[in-house]
């Protein structure tokens, strides 16, 4: 009986091993949840229900997804180098990953997502809003797309990004409105330097108020702005 005893317990602790080993060989094949702030929701593409779920700090992103966040809230995800950090007020489909193949493609309903994108081919990975389609090339950048103006925009933070075609390098941009085919081409080169958000973009604001989208991660310099809740963890790993 005693033997008996400890081959089953044996077998139960190789299954509960092999078991462990494929979850965290799955989870090194998807972007993982590092850290969420207020309110995150998500539907997964694998629940049946349909019903959404709060989203918590080690759940996995896979193909299908789709998230929402709320007023002041935040999710941010990592898979090795590569980055996916989802704003406050966003809606955001994973419409397609391939770890094994190097492809990615993600859709920006409303609100803004930022980018940092490594082990990934050359323009393999792809995020669209309603009016833009953004092919990377191993870069960092940031996709908005604000529902009152019903224009989607794209600011380059390092490398280049192809915005509807059309290639864009550091500190430059593009936006497209619902209904247009025109790509407008911004530049933000003296709006953002490495301290933060200049006097110029505090101008340039009142002009589009897109840019408020830009404060959590790039403070004010030589001015005040309250509205906004600061991106603890941005520039961090």
């Amino acid at each position: 009986m005693v033997v008996r005893g400890i081959m089953s317990l044996r077998i139960l602790l190789t299954v509960f091993s092999i078991l462990l080993t494929s979850v965290s060989l799955f989870a090194e094949e998807f972007a993982v949840a590092t850290f969420t702030r207020g309110k995150v929701s998500f539907i997964s593409a694998s629940d049946t229900s349909k019903l959404w779920k709060t989203l918590k700090v080690n759940d996995i992103l896979k193909p299908g997804d789709r998230i929402k966040t709320g007023n002041g809230s935040k999710v941010d995800f990592f898979y090795k180098e590569t980055e996916i950090r989802i704003q406050p007020n966003t809606d955001f489909t994973l419409k397609e990953w391939n770890s094994e193949n190097k492809v990615a493609k993600a859709y920006v309903e409303k609100g803004a997502a930022w980018f940092r994108v490594s082990n990934f081919k050359k323009g393999n990975f792809e995020v669209s809003t309603p009016t833009t389609t953004a092919g990377v090339r191993g870069t960092a950048f940031g996709v908005f797309y604000e529902e009152k103006e019903k224009t989607g925009y794209t600011c380059v933070c390092e490398g280049q990004v192809n915005i509807n075609g059309s290639d864009f390098s550091k500190g430059t941009g593009g936006a497209v409105k619902l209904g247009s085919a025109d790509l407008e081409k911004n530049d933000y080169k003296e709006l953002i330097t490495k301290e933060g958000a200049t006097l110029l973009f505090k101008e340039k604001r009142k002009e589009f108020p897109m840019l408020s989208r830009c404060l959590p991660c790039h403070k004010p310099v030589g001015w005040e702005d309250k509205s906004f809740i600061p991106d603890e963890t941005y520039g961090k790993k």
